[in-house]
């Protein structure tokens, strides 16, 4: 892993343009209810949340391997953010 303020900048941007995106399918689509959309969007600031909070307190007593696997598990939970999307399209 490069930074991790490339990191941040990943999840913000990523999290940004899929809140986008549920916006757009919220303005094209008719039959999305509310309190489905308030679900997503709620879930998807969640986690976005939850990402930059890991990312910026990882254990401060690891070890460098260990932090590595924090690090790569952030990324991969990253991609959780698509998962809630498609929530919205069921």
């Amino acid at each position: 892993m490069a930074s991790i303020r490339i990191l941040k900048k990943d999840i913000n941007r990523f999290a940004f343009d899929l809140l986008q995106e549920c916006f757009s399918y919220r303005h094209y689509s008719d039959e999305l209810s509310e309190d489905k959309f308030d679900d997503v969007i709620s879930k998807l600031v969640l986690l976005r949340n939850d990402l930059i909070l890991r990312a910026n307190h990882p254990e401060t007593d690891a070890e460098s391997s260990t932090l590595k696997d924090h690090y790569k598990q952030v990324q991969l939970d990253l991609l959780k953010l698509a998962e809630i999307v498609e929530d919205l399209k069921k």
